[in-house]
Order: structure tokens, then sequence, then C-alpha cells
């Protein structure tokens, strides 16, 4: 906060559950312009934004849910100015209905939650904040703050380049909380139902189950509801209302429930007396594990946080990674559309660029953003224009190609990190604060490896002073 209210860029790495939150809505109350806080989920933007009125925080939240009234309201709010945390998404303050508003407030200080979703080399990578960088100056260059709980030393470096913090003050701390009980339990995937049924009956509640697939919740929450343990369920292919109205029944306080849910759930979630983090199927990457078991025992108290790995998880992941992230066939029909479209000297927007090179609207979306942020294409009232020498176009694909090769080298190393903590023999925590660059971490004495070494231990001194000859 001091850095920030001194006008320093700053990037925080602070575990799940830190309080990152506080970082900005503190200094937010001492300034007198605007605070802009860019974040990557809408349902994690209203959380917060309850969050806030709850505690007479000036908030307001602008994005794509907003009915024409309410964002025209918003945004006269915003050009009012005074103290304000803005909640908004990084396509919308990029929008050209928003982004001069924003622009005008003159903001004092834009947020970055969720920065690792700027790195390419990060587990959650979104292409629309690679644009922050440059829509930085547009707003008079005000200072930066960049949040996340999951940044490796590599996708830390990366956040400070794309997001061009200056002279940054850089605070991190362990990504590791030691009222967390890890522990992995190898179970086929035709046990795992077995396994999820003796674990509850000794689990307190609440907790949540995290699964890969969505019909693996359906098909956990069908189980638990037939035996009569309250439950609830969380995933994509259900109806906005249903997941809302599952999402707040969870967080009342009151409530002692089980949440079935894909990852979809739980980012921003803070309902501090969760007593275990159950994870059906191996997560896509460590950092993506460390997301998820932090919303746990944020009340100080212990949690549970249990694995059930099945080598054949991963086969899962795989699939699903291939479908998140474009690859080179992809970027090639997207380069040559625009080439298509270059001959006719006509920009594209990406709706029409999709139809063009036969690809989803979403991997054009993706592919555009990162040809922007390489400076090979641009991006106008029309569409995107390739904004250099045809030479240095088809140089520039084929840099980006090797990128995209590298990101799924990155995907596969991630998943044979998952493996290794699986089936290490080492401390858990102390496994994940290397990953996390730290040299040296000390053993937890917690997790289900420390507890049986240190069982194996003491087995082994009672035996020796049992066979010890008498003095």
């Amino acid at each position: 906060m001091e850095a920030i209210l001194g006008g320093q860029d700053t990037l925080v790495v602070l575990p799940t559950g830190f309080g990152k939150s506080l970082v900005y809505q503190v200094p937010a109350l001492l300034v007198e312009r605007p605070t802009i806080v860019i974040s990557p989920l809408i349902a994690l933007m209203i959380d917060q934004e309850r969050s806030l009125r709850r505690r007479n925080v000036p908030v307001v939240r602008i994005d794509s849910t907003l009915r024409a009234a309410e964002r025209r309201e918003a945004l006269e709010r915003v050009a009012r100015g005074g103290r304000l945390v803005v909640l908004t998404t990084p396509e919308t303050l990029l929008s050209e209905s928003a982004g001069p508003v924003f622009a005008q407030a003159r903001p004092s200080l834009l947020c970055v939650d969720e920065a690792h979703c700027i790195s390419e080399w990060g587990h959650d990578f979104r292409p629309a904040y690679l644009r922050l960088g440059p829509m930085r100056e547009r707003l008079g260059n005000p200072p930066v703050l960049a949040l996340t709980a999951t940044a490796t030393p590599h996708v830390q470096e990366d956040i400070l380049a794309r997001l061009r913090l200056i002279n940054p003050s850089v605070i991190t701390a362990p990504p590791y909380r030691d009222n967390l009980l890890l522990g992995v339990r190898i179970v086929p995937g035709n046990l795992k139902l077995d396994a999820v049924a003796r674990l509850l009956r000794s689990l307190r509640r609440p907790g949540i189950i995290y699964c890969a697939t969505t019909v693996a919740v359906d098909q956990i929450w069908s189980a638990l509801t037939r035996a009569r343990i309250p439950a609830v369920r969380y995933h994509g292919k259900m109806k906005a209302a249903e997941r809302e109205a599952a999402q707040k029944r969870f967080m009342e306080p009151s409530r002692r429930l089980v949440m079935v849910a894909t990852s979809a759930f739980g980012m921003g979630i803070d309902k501090p007396n969760i007593r275990y983090i159950l994870h059906y199927h191996a997560p896509g990457s460590l950092e993506q594990y460390v997301q998820e078991v932090g919303r746990a025992g944020r009340d100080g108290r212990p949690a549970h946080c249990i694995l059930l790995f099945d080598p054949d998880d991963l086969g899962i992941q795989e699939f699903l990674l291939s479908r998140g992230r474009p690859d080179i066939h992809q970027l090639q029909r997207v380069a040559e559309a625009l080439r298509v479209w270059a001959e006719e000297e006509r920009a594209v927007d990406v709706r029409a660029l999709a139809l063009s090179a036969h690809l989803p609207a979403t991997t054009c979306a993706a592919l555009t953003a990162q040809l922007e942020s390489a400076g090979l294409v641009a991006h106008t009232d029309e569409g995107y224009a390739i904004a250099v020498s045809p030479e240095r176009f088809d140089a520039g694909v084929r840099d980006l190609a090797r990128r995209l090769e590298i990101q799924r080298r990155q995907d596969a190393r991630r998943l044979e990190t998952v493996a290794a903590y699986a089936h290490t023999e080492d401390c858990r925590a102390a496994f994940i604060r290397r990953y996390f660059g730290e040299e040296a971490p000390p053993r937890c004495g917690r997790c289900d490896r420390d507890r049986e070494l240190f069982a194996a231990l003491r087995a082994s001194a009672e035996a020796a002073e049992q066979v010890a000859p008498s003095p």
C-alpha cells in the first residue's frame, strides 16, 4: 500500500486468502480520483462489488451483463470522478464506448487482478490482457498494481514486461498456508466414487469437490443427493441463474454444504470456513491446484486438501488444454485470411475473420490479440488489418508459431509436474514452494508425506528403545 500511495508500480504475489484485495481497496479510499480494477471474470466482480457495497465503499461495475440504462449510469458516475472503485473487464476497458470515459477520468491507480492471465506462460492466459500495457498511456500513465496468487519467476518477469511496469516494487510470499493439510491418494478411476464416499464420512463440511468434467460433476452431485448429503453443483453447462443460485446457497454463512464443481467455480470465492478441498481429477497445473486449495481454511483453522490421483486423468487435461489453446494450424489459417483481406485493402472484424478462416470466433480473437501484441496487426474502428510489410508479417507469424509450440510443451511439462507432485516422497508443501521459485523451503510437518515420515521415525525410535540393553 505504501508503494502504491507513493506512486510506484507494484507486483504482489501472495497466496489465496492473504487479503490481496485490501492492497487496492485501502488506497482507493485515500486518493481523489477513481481506481480501475481489471478482473477476468464477471462472477468475481459481482462478488467483489457486493463485498464493497456492504462496507460502504463507493463502487461501480461495468461489464457486458449490464442493461443499457445501467451501463450509461455507471459510465456517468465514472465521468464525475472522485473516490471510486471501478470494477471492469479488459474487454470493457478497451471498448470504443467505455474506453474514452475511463481515459477522461484519469484514474489514480490501474489494478490488474489475476495478473498471471497476461502471461502466455501462465496457466490461465487471457489474450485481452495483452492490450493493457498500451492502454496505460491512454489513461494518463497511472501507477499499476498487479495482483496474483500464482506466478512462477518466469511468469513474474512476463507480467512486469507485458504491463510495462517501471522500477516496480515486487512483494511475494510462498504460495502455501501452514493450516492446509496436503495429501494425495492414488486411486484408479473406477474406485474414485467409493473413495469420495469414505472421505466424506470423516471430513467436516462445508467443502468443495473439484472435477475436470461436467459429467463427473453431475454424477457425484446425484450420488450425494441420493445419499442425502446436502450438496450443490456448479459448471458451465448449467444456466446462469442455476449457477448463481447454487453459489448463493453455498456462500451463506450458516450453510454446511458440499459444492461439486468444475474449475469454473471459485475464483474470488471468500467463504472462510471451507474445511476441505477434494480434487476428484488431477488439475491441469500446479498453479491451478494452488489457486483451488487456497480457498480452504481462510479462517486460519486446519483444512484438508486431498488429490485423488489417477494417471489417466492427465489425458482429460490434455484434451481440455488442446481445446483451450490455439494451435499452429489455426494460426496459419488466421494469417492466410488476414493476407486475403489485406490484398483487398480492407480491415476485418473478428466475426468475419472467423468465417474466412473457418474457425471459432473465440480462437480468432485469441490469435489476433497475440498478433496485435507482436505488432503485426493493428486494430481500428473497422477491425483488424496487417500493420507491417508482407515479409515482416510472415516472419512474425513464424515466430508466433514457435511460441505456440513452446506453450504446448510448457502445458505438457505442467501436467508432468502434477504427476510428480502426486508421486513425490518429499514434503508436499516444500515441493510446491520449490516449484514457485523458493530455493530451500522447510518441511511443513503436516502433509501426508511428513506425517508418514515422522510416524516411521517414532516407530523406529521406540523399537530401538525396546531392544536396547539395560545399563
